[in-house]
């Protein structure tokens, strides 16, 4: 349940709010903010690698529970990769390839637990008085929200692809 001070909030405000914090809370992933475990020994640069891999993984998790809510979303938000689902599977496999097993596990628990704060923040602030309440807020903010965000994503990694294979490239040194 949220707290008081946030219901007193409008609804559009309130979700400006959340959507703004959650989205440059996935920007500022650092060495011990998903696992506590600090920078890693290896020359990995397992920051950038959780970076790019939790903007996925969050594409996959709002590509899922949207789904949920409207059968066209996924087909909706497709982009060179595929909807967000495979979309995560691909980035997942360009950055794991070639890295440690050590650095991988660090790189998807970080990104995985990122993605899941901000999808799981993005979700509860639509919680609401009613189940019919927060499936119709759901269904709306998937339409409003996830939707463009999802196809950003996904836009933005097939239009700069050859950036993201350098930065790539880059933090596997």
């Amino acid at each position: 349940m949220a707290c008081p001070a946030a219901r007193s909030l409008s609804w559009p405000r309130r979700h400006s709010i959340l959507v703004g914090a959650l989205l440059g809370a996935l920007a500022s992933v650092g060495p011990a903010d998903a696992t506590g475990a600090g920078p890693t020994k290896s020359a990995v640069d397992t920051d950038v690698l959780a970076n790019v891999l939790s903007t996925a993984f969050l594409a996959d998790n709002l590509s899922r529970v949207c789904a949920e809510q409207n059968r066209w979303f996924l087909e909706d938000t497709k982009g060179a990769e595929g909807d967000g689902r495979a979309f995560a599977e691909h980035i997942k496999a360009e950055i794991l390839s070639r890295v440690s097993e050590s650095d991988a596990g660090v790189v998807v628990i970080r990104a995985a637990n990122a993605a899941r704060a901000i999808s799981l923040g993005l979700i509860h602030v639509m919680s609401g008085d009613s189940a019919a309440s927060e499936t119709e807020r759901l269904v709306a903010w998937c339409e409003t929200t996830a939707k463009p965000l999802v196809k950003g994503i996904l836009a933005q990694h097939d239009i700069r692809h050859d950036l993201y294979d350098r930065m790539l490239s880059q933090a596997k040194q």
